[in-house]
Protein backbone atom coordinates (compact mmCIF):
# COMPACT_ATOMS: atom_id res chain seq x y z
CA UNK A 1 0.00 0.00 0.00
CA UNK A 2 1.48 3.34 -1.03
CA UNK A 3 1.23 6.52 1.01
CA UNK A 4 -0.53 9.09 -1.22
CA UNK A 5 -0.69 11.82 1.47
CA UNK A 6 2.90 12.97 1.01
CA UNK A 7 3.72 15.77 -1.41
CA UNK A 8 6.46 15.40 -3.98
CA UNK A 9 9.69 17.26 -3.20
CA UNK A 10 9.27 19.84 -6.00
CA UNK A 11 5.62 20.92 -5.91
CA UNK A 12 5.17 24.44 -7.33
CA UNK A 13 3.62 25.81 -4.13
CA UNK A 14 6.43 24.60 -1.90
CA UNK A 15 9.48 24.94 -4.11
CA UNK A 16 10.89 27.91 -2.15
CA UNK A 17 9.48 27.25 1.30
CA UNK A 18 12.79 26.71 3.10
CA UNK A 19 16.16 27.52 1.65
CA UNK A 20 16.94 27.48 -2.04
CA UNK A 21 19.05 29.70 -4.29
CA UNK A 22 17.08 32.86 -3.49
CA UNK A 23 17.13 32.45 0.28
CA UNK A 24 20.36 32.07 2.18
CA UNK A 25 20.07 32.32 5.95
CA UNK A 26 22.51 34.77 7.45
CA UNK A 27 23.69 34.07 10.99
CA UNK A 28 25.68 36.73 12.81
CA UNK A 29 27.96 36.23 15.77
CA UNK A 30 26.44 37.17 19.11
CA UNK A 31 28.88 40.05 19.64
CA UNK A 32 27.39 41.87 16.61
CA UNK A 33 23.97 41.90 18.25
CA UNK A 34 25.44 43.17 21.52
CA UNK A 35 27.38 45.87 19.67
CA UNK A 36 24.19 46.89 17.85
CA UNK A 37 22.31 47.02 21.14
CA UNK A 38 25.10 49.10 22.66
CA UNK A 39 25.06 51.55 19.75
CA UNK A 40 21.28 51.92 20.04
CA UNK A 41 21.58 52.54 23.80
CA UNK A 42 24.28 55.18 23.29
CA UNK A 43 22.13 56.92 20.67
CA UNK A 44 19.14 56.77 23.05
CA UNK A 45 21.20 58.46 25.79
CA UNK A 46 22.27 61.12 23.26
CA UNK A 47 18.63 61.66 22.27
CA UNK A 48 17.57 62.11 25.89
CA UNK A 49 20.51 64.45 26.53
CA UNK A 50 19.70 66.50 23.45
CA UNK A 51 16.11 66.90 24.61
CA UNK A 52 17.32 68.83 27.66
CA UNK A 53 19.18 71.35 25.51
CA UNK A 54 17.24 74.34 24.20
CA UNK A 55 18.60 74.85 20.70
CA UNK A 56 15.38 76.09 19.13
CA UNK A 57 14.46 74.56 15.78
CA UNK A 58 17.74 72.61 15.73
CA UNK A 59 16.33 70.27 18.41
CA UNK A 60 13.94 68.76 15.86
CA UNK A 61 16.74 68.29 13.34
CA UNK A 62 18.93 66.59 15.96
CA UNK A 63 16.12 64.29 17.14
CA UNK A 64 15.15 63.28 13.60
CA UNK A 65 18.80 62.77 12.67
CA UNK A 66 19.46 60.48 15.64
CA UNK A 67 16.22 58.58 14.97
CA UNK A 68 17.27 58.11 11.34
CA UNK A 69 20.65 56.74 12.40
CA UNK A 70 18.96 54.34 14.84
CA UNK A 71 16.48 53.20 12.18
CA UNK A 72 19.34 52.64 9.74
CA UNK A 73 21.22 50.51 12.28
CA UNK A 74 18.11 48.43 12.94
CA UNK A 75 17.46 47.98 9.21
CA UNK A 76 21.06 47.05 8.44
CA UNK A 77 21.61 44.64 11.33
CA UNK A 78 18.28 43.20 12.40
CA UNK A 79 16.67 43.19 8.95
CA UNK A 80 20.02 42.03 7.47
CA UNK A 81 19.91 44.63 4.69
CA UNK A 82 23.68 44.94 4.97
CA UNK A 83 24.07 41.41 3.61
CA UNK A 84 20.92 41.26 1.45
CA UNK A 85 20.53 42.09 -2.24
CA UNK A 86 21.35 45.72 -3.07
CA UNK A 87 17.93 46.07 -4.70
CA UNK A 88 16.27 45.63 -1.29
CA UNK A 89 18.52 48.35 0.12
CA UNK A 90 17.50 50.68 -2.72
CA UNK A 91 13.81 50.02 -2.08
CA UNK A 92 14.30 50.71 1.63
CA UNK A 93 16.26 53.90 0.88
CA UNK A 94 13.56 55.25 -1.40
CA UNK A 95 10.88 54.53 1.21
CA UNK A 96 12.88 56.57 3.74
CA UNK A 97 13.33 59.39 1.20
CA UNK A 98 9.60 59.51 0.46
CA UNK A 99 8.83 59.45 4.17
CA UNK A 100 11.08 62.49 4.54
CA UNK A 101 9.27 64.23 1.68
CA UNK A 102 5.87 63.56 3.26
CA UNK A 103 7.07 64.85 6.63
CA UNK A 104 8.51 67.96 4.98
CA UNK A 105 5.19 68.78 3.28
CA UNK A 106 3.40 68.27 6.58
CA UNK A 107 5.82 70.64 8.27
CA UNK A 108 5.13 73.29 5.59
CA UNK A 109 1.51 73.22 6.73
CA UNK A 110 2.14 73.16 10.47
CA UNK A 111 4.74 75.94 10.36
CA UNK A 112 2.25 78.36 8.74
CA UNK A 113 -0.68 77.71 11.08
CA UNK A 114 -1.89 80.74 12.98
CA UNK A 115 0.05 83.32 10.96
CA UNK A 116 -3.10 85.01 9.63
CA UNK A 117 -4.98 84.95 12.95
CA UNK A 118 -3.97 88.47 13.96
CA UNK A 119 -5.05 89.86 10.57
CA UNK A 120 -8.39 88.08 10.62
CA UNK A 121 -9.15 89.17 14.19
CA UNK A 122 -8.74 92.84 13.18
CA UNK A 123 -11.30 92.51 10.40
CA UNK A 124 -14.18 90.30 11.54
CA UNK A 125 -16.72 89.33 8.91
CA UNK A 126 -20.07 91.12 8.80
CA UNK A 127 -22.46 88.17 8.70
CA UNK A 128 -25.29 90.21 7.19
CA UNK A 129 -23.15 91.52 4.32
CA UNK A 130 -19.97 89.41 4.04
CA UNK A 131 -18.88 90.83 0.65
CA UNK A 132 -19.64 94.46 1.39
CA UNK A 133 -16.79 96.73 0.41
CA UNK A 134 -14.80 94.05 -1.41
CA UNK A 135 -13.84 93.87 -5.05
CA UNK A 136 -16.30 91.00 -5.49
CA UNK A 137 -19.36 93.09 -4.81
CA UNK A 138 -18.14 96.69 -4.69
CA UNK A 139 -19.44 98.38 -7.88
CA UNK A 140 -22.70 96.42 -8.13
CA UNK A 141 -23.60 97.06 -4.51
CA UNK A 142 -22.78 100.76 -4.78
CA UNK A 143 -25.00 101.08 -7.89
CA UNK A 144 -27.93 99.33 -6.16
CA UNK A 145 -27.57 101.46 -3.05
CA UNK A 146 -27.56 104.64 -5.14
CA UNK A 147 -30.59 103.48 -7.16
CA UNK A 148 -32.59 102.76 -3.99
CA UNK A 149 -31.41 105.77 -2.02
CA UNK A 150 -29.99 103.69 0.85
CA UNK A 151 -27.05 104.67 3.00
CA UNK A 152 -23.82 102.86 2.14
CA UNK A 153 -23.18 101.51 5.66
CA UNK A 154 -26.33 99.35 5.83
CA UNK A 155 -26.68 95.95 4.11
CA UNK A 156 -29.33 95.48 1.45
CA UNK A 157 -32.55 93.84 2.54
CA UNK A 158 -34.19 91.27 0.23
CA UNK A 159 -37.25 93.51 -0.24
CA UNK A 160 -35.10 96.37 -1.58
CA UNK A 161 -33.54 94.35 -4.39
CA UNK A 162 -36.46 94.95 -6.72
CA UNK A 163 -35.86 97.60 -9.43
CA UNK A 164 -37.37 101.05 -8.75
CA UNK A 165 -40.66 102.00 -10.43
Amino acid sequence: MSDNNQLPAETPGHAHAHGGPDHVPHVLPLWVYFATWGALMVLTVITVGASYLDLGAINLVIAVGIATIKATIVALMFMHLKWDLKFHGIIFSFSVIFLGIFIAFTMFDTEARGQADHVQSDRPVNVKAPFKGTAINGKQEAARLKAHGLPADQPLQPATLAPPN
